[in-house]
Formats: structure tokens, sequence, C-alpha cells
């Protein structure tokens, strides 16, 4: 049986790819030019990896580079795995699809690169926390390569799926409460549909892998669904581990962090940190904030910890969807907090932005009055996530 991509029009019938071409909308993947190195491409899974990589793969059997795929969940371990690289030794670009079914598979990577290997690879993971182990164990490796990562639709990109879809539009604080009940999760969006509704499958899709993470890390679900809902409960406010322990049954607070970090490998959760306004250094020490990446996660968390939802959850939906928007775009911030009050975000030297999700602004801290950076805003409905 030959290699599924020597055959003609082979993308027609792939499964991946024809996914993609039955959403009501294609999302854009990010340009990669392939040189020398190599590439990981991480994210969520069922966010569209694998979708990436063959479309890659299709275009750079387009420009006549010999190319080889290679779907790794029957490879055992490294060594199987450095037995298939030697055998490719004359392929220009190798894709490895879910590498992380491979035991120890840095140790092959690593060996042919350091073995003067002019190869391209490219590798995706569904395991986010071991890919993330063995980009860190690949220092000096990369050549013109890096870490590519594919996360769920901000709210711009959102819209403009929604508009792909052919999908009535509204005004944008309409739009905008739409993406606070799915997310920005490419099935989450099409199952949901134009009016929004529950993503019900993308909900439980999305609850299996966060927990069968958890499981194969030997982690407890039980754990995990009281976190979340801790989470959840108490988002937008401080917190610290300790208090984030107590209100479960962990006890400890280094139960709690091993739990945040994990969720943080998954692309789940991110933390804030207070910040030292005049200094730029982080308050380690002080409570943290703790977001997480998309509302789609939210209202898992809420299902599975088993609360009701807040009335005020746009509100927190709002400071959540602002601080991914604001976390991506790799500036170092935190939050501040004195007696005065407190500023959501906060980047010393640089900017301050308080969300307040309110058709008109009346109230403000004086922490956000007082501080002394230039450029500060208030994002409301009028203006919220303008740059």
């Amino acid at each position: 049986m030959g290699n599924f991509w020597e055959k003609s029009d082979w993308e027609s019938g792939d499964q991946h790819l024809a996914a993609v071409l039955k959403m009501p909308f294609q999302r854009r993947f990010p340009s990669i030019e392939l040189k020398s190195g190599l590439f990981a491409i991480r994210g969520p899974r069922q966010i569209g990896k694998s979708s990436w990589m063959k479309s890659l793969l299709s275009r750079e059997l387009g420009r006549k580079r010999k190319c080889h795929y290679v779907s790794c969940e029957n490879i055992e371990d490294y060594r199987d795995l450095t037995l298939l690289l030697q055998s490719l030794e004359n392929v220009e670009i190798i894709f490895l699809d879910e590498i992380t079914f491979v035991k120890e598979w840095t140790r092959s990577i690593k060996h042919q690169i350091d073995m003067g290997s002019k190869q391209v690879f490219v590798v995706t993971g569904s395991n986010a926390a071991d890919i993330r182990r063995g980009i860190d164990l690949m220092p000096g490796r990369w050549g013109a390569g890096g870490e590519f990562l594919l996360q769920p639709m901000l709210f711009d990109e959102f819209s403009e799926m929604r508009r792909l879809a052919g999908w009535k539009r509204s005004d944008r604080v309409e739009e905008l409460e739409l993406y606070f009940r799915t997310g920005g999760f490419p099935l989450a969006v099409a199952e949901a549909g134009e009016k929004s509704a529950v993503p019900k499958k993308a909900m439980q899709l999305y609850w299996q892998w966060l927990k069968g993470d958890v499981i194969k890390l030997g982690k407890q679900e039980l754990y995990l669904k009281e976190l979340l809902g801790q989470l959840a409960k108490s988002l937008c406010t401080p917190m610290s581990l300790q208090s984030l322990a107590q209100k479960t049954q962990m006890g400890s607070h280094h139960t709690a962090q091993e739990y945040v970090a994990i969720l943080e490998d998954c692309f789940a959760l991110k933390t804030l940190f207070a910040i030292d306004v005049d200094g730029g250094n982080f308050r380690f020490k002080k409570n943290k904030k703790f977001y997480f990446t998309d509302p789609l996660v939210y209202w898992i968390a809420l299902e599975k910890g088993g609360y009701k939802i807040p009335e005020n959850f746009s509100e927190k939906l709002a400071e959540m969807v602002a601080h991914e928007l604001l976390s991506r775009k790799g500036a170092k911030f935190g939050y501040f907090s004195s007696k005065a009050g407190e500023v959501d975000f906060v980047a010393p030297g640089g900017w301050a932005i308080e969300v307040k999700w309110v058709d008109a602004v009346t109230q403000i801290s004086s922490a956000y009055k007082n501080l002394r950076i230039a450029r500060k805003k208030v994002w409301s409905k009028s203006n919220f996530l303008a740059e």
C-alpha cells in the first residue's frame, strides 16, 4: 500500500482536511516557511494541529520537495523512531504527527540533528505537558524552526468566521456576548451555530481531553473538578494557592500548584501575578489571579464544579477575554493592588487597562486614578478591546 500523499488529489479524501472543508467557515492557518531545523506545533486537542500539518504537507509537495508523513500513534519508543528516521535519510521534510505517543521521542530527534542531519522536522503532539518538556530539552537544535501555537480564536477572528459562515451579523456588544457563550474553539463555534447555542458535544469533548491528560499524569479527576469549580467561582479575584487548596480536598498548596501547572500546560489556564508599578517586578508572594484561556473552559469548569451560573458572568468573562488578548501580545504585565484599590492590568512604564462591562463608566478606583502611567484606558462596552 502506497503512501497516501503520493496519490493524486489525496487532499480531497483526507479525514483532517475534509473535516475542515465541512465546517461552516474555513479558519486560516498561520504561515510557516519550513527551512532547516525543528518546528513544533502546539495547542489544545482538536484545535486543528493535524489539519495544519497536512496543509503544510500539501503545500510543500506542490513545491516539489520530498516529504514523508508519519502518524506516531503506533510507534512504541525512541528506538523505533530512530530506526524509522534513519530509513528516511533522503527525505527533505519529515512530518511527525502526535509525536508524544513515542516514549522519549526527543532522544531520537536530538540524535538526528546532532549527527548533522539537514532535514526539516515538523512535530505535533496532543499531550501538552510532554511536548513542552520535549521542547525544553532541545536547546540549540531549532535551526530556522521554532515553536508555533495554534490556539482558540480571539474575538476578532470569531467575528470574522461568523461573517464567512454567512450568519446574521449583530452589533459588536451582542456579538461579544455570543463569544462569551461559546468561546473560540472552532468545533464549539460550529456546533453552536448562528445563535450560539450551548455547544454540549464540544464541552464534553474538551472535558474528556482535560480529564484524560490529568489521569495520564497520575492525578485525580475529583481534585480536577473541585479546582476547576473554585477557579470559575473566584474568576477575576486574587487568591492564594493555599486558599485554593483549603477550598478543595487537596489540602496542600503544593498539590494545588501541580494541578494549576497541568491546566497551564493544557492551554486551559493562565496565572497573573501582582506587579510593582515602580520597579516592574512581579510580586510572587502576593495573591494571584487565575484566568481561563477561553470561555468554553469557564463553562466546563462551572458545570464540573457543580456551580450555578453567576448573575455577573458577563463581567467576569469580559475581564477574562481581555486578559487572554493582552497575554498573547507578549508584553510583561500584571495586576496592581494597593489600599486605594485594584487595577486589572498594568505594564509598568507602558500602559494600564481597567475592564468595566457597562454601558457608561461611572465608578473607577482611586488606584487607577492615581496611577502614574501616561497610557491608561478603561475598556467598557463602547470600546472593549480597542487598541
